[in-house]
This record gives C-alpha cells, sequence and structure tokens, in this order.
C-alpha cells in the first residue's frame, strides 16, 4: 500500500521534472512517479517551450498526480530559465531535480528524503538505458518490468559517513537526480540563464553553491533513475557555456549571479 504524503515538513518535498517535446517519455516517467512509495506533494514539470501534446499529456495526468505546468516559450535551449520558473512556483521548502526521460523505482521519493540535510545537496545516480532497451520501453513492452531497477545502482547501501567524504565533488552532480533545499537554491540566485543551448548550466550551479557552503552528499547505491536513451542535443552553443563556466571557476567570490532566479 502506497504511503500518502502527510502535513510533516520532514516528508514534504516538490518533485521538478524538465522537459522538451518528449511527450511519450514523460508520460512512461510520470507512471513511475505515481508508483512511489511515498509521493511528493507536488510535481511540477518545467517545460521549455513544448507543443500542446505535452500539455495536454500533463492535463490528463492532473486527475491521479499533483502536477503543475511550468511552461515557457521555445526560443532557444533555456534549461536554466525553465528549472528557476518552475523554483519560483514550488511550495515545499525541499525540491529534488530530474529529466522527462528518466524513470524512477519506487522508493525514489523516500530515500531521497532520507538523505537530505541542511547545508547539503544530495547527488543521486543515473543508470543509461539502451537505445533498444528504450525504445521498448516508449513502446510499452516492458515498461513496468521491475527489472528494470533490479541492478546494482539500485541497490540501498547504507554509507553512513561515507556519503559525505567528497563534499566538493562537483563533476559528480548532474539535474537529471538532484535534491536540494529551496532556500539553499535561492540563495544563488538559482540557475544562470546565460547558459543557452546544452551543457554545463548543471555545473556552474553547483560550483556556486559550493562557494555558498553547501555541500554534497552522494546519492549513489541509494537514489538511481534509468535515463531513456536518446539522441545528442545539439551542441553548437557548448564552446560559449564552456566559457562561462571558466569565468565562474575564476571568479572564486561570486556565488548569486544577477542573471538568475531573482530576476525573472
Amino acid at each position: 500500500m502506497k504511503k500518502k504524503i502527510d502535513n510533516e515538513a520532514e516528508s514534504r518535498c516538490t518533485l521538478i521534472i524538465s522537459t522538451f517535446m518528449r511527450p511519450k517519455a514523460l508520460d512512461i516517467v510520470l507512471k513511475s512517479v505515481a508508483n512511489q512509495s511515498l509521493m511528493p506533494a507536488e510535481v511540477i514539470i518545467a517545460d521549455d517551450g513544448s507543443n500542446p501534446e505535452t500539455s495536454q499529456l500533463i492535463k490528463s495526468w492532473g486527475y491521479s498526480l499533483p502536477i503543475i505546468h511550468s511552461w515557457i516559450p521555445n526560443t532557444d535551449f533555456r534549461a536554466a530559465r525553465a528549472r528557476n520558473c518552475a523554483v519560483l512556483k514550488a511550495s515545499c521548502s525541499y525540491l529534488v531535480f530530474i529529466d522527462g526521460d528518466c524513470m524512477l523505482p519506487s522508493n525514489f521519493i523516500e530515500r531521497h528524503l532520507s538523505l537530505k540535510s541542511p547545508g547539503k545537496i544530495v547527488a543521486g545516480g543515473r543508470s543509461l538505458l539502451s537505445k533498444d532497451v528504450s525504445y521498448r520501453i516508449l513502446m510499452e513492452v516492458n515498461s513496468g518490468s521491475k527489472h528494470l531497477f533490479s541492478g546494482f545502482k539500485f541497490m540501498n547501501i547504507p554509507l553512513g559517513r561515507l556519503r559525505d567524504l567528497r563534499p566538493k565533488n562537483w563533476a559528480s552532480v548532474r539535474t537529471c537526480n538532484l535534491g536540494i533545499h529551496r532556500t539553499d537554491a535561492l540563495s544563488v540566485s538559482g540557475f544562470d540563464e546565460n547558459f543557452i543551448g546544452w551543457g554545463r548550466e548543471d555545473s556552474d550551479f553547483i560550483l556556486r553553491l559550493l562557494r555558498a557552503g553547501i555541500r554534497i552528499r552522494s546519492g549513489r547505491l541509494a537514489v538511481c533513475v534509468n535515463h531513456l536513451w536518446h539522441q545528442e542535443s545539439p551542441r553548437g552553443r557548448l564552446s560559449n557555456n564552456d566559457q562561462l563556466l571558466a569565468q565562474t571557476m575564476i571568479d572564486k567570490h561570486s556565488a548569486a549571479k544577477k542573471s538568475s532566479i531573482e530576476h525573472l
């Protein structure tokens, strides 16, 4: 029997799901959300300008999930702004970020909340599914198969203090599986919206969090997602984003950025 989310702050979170033009994948992900042992208090879809098909899908899920559609116009690849808008709409003090092509094991939210700690983010893992397996899931051949979450990465190993041994390992963090206190995200003004196109906005975000005193807790072997295969996104802006990230690494005294959430 599924646990209902209660009114205690410790068992409440907002699940933020980033998406763009992949309604079939999003539908599979939302099915895994609906199967959680501990439901999030709300689910916000951070939509970077998808077409009405995605909107209709989200509306259909409104009958069974506490879902909010946070949509921005499709002017470019703007994951940073889409996430910032979702954070502003969140009502919970704790946020869990995933991507709209990441399937969740049934205990995902429950385990994430068990690892949260003041002043720390939780960096979860991912298992990359093959093109063939992903196709079969999207065609609903084996989307509900429990064996998809039976691998080593999905084990729950109580590592205790070992999870905090590398508190500044920023390269290990991906926003496709990240838990963070909302106040910590706001303290650095969210994601830098100068990052347009694929890449590096999550690394910039984590580096600025570290500069603000936030530390990293490893969620490996506790919280993992199954990442559906997809073709690589265009990377024409990557060199520009690399330069922005390099500037963040040089500027060792800056945490918040003017182009971010407080200026929406």
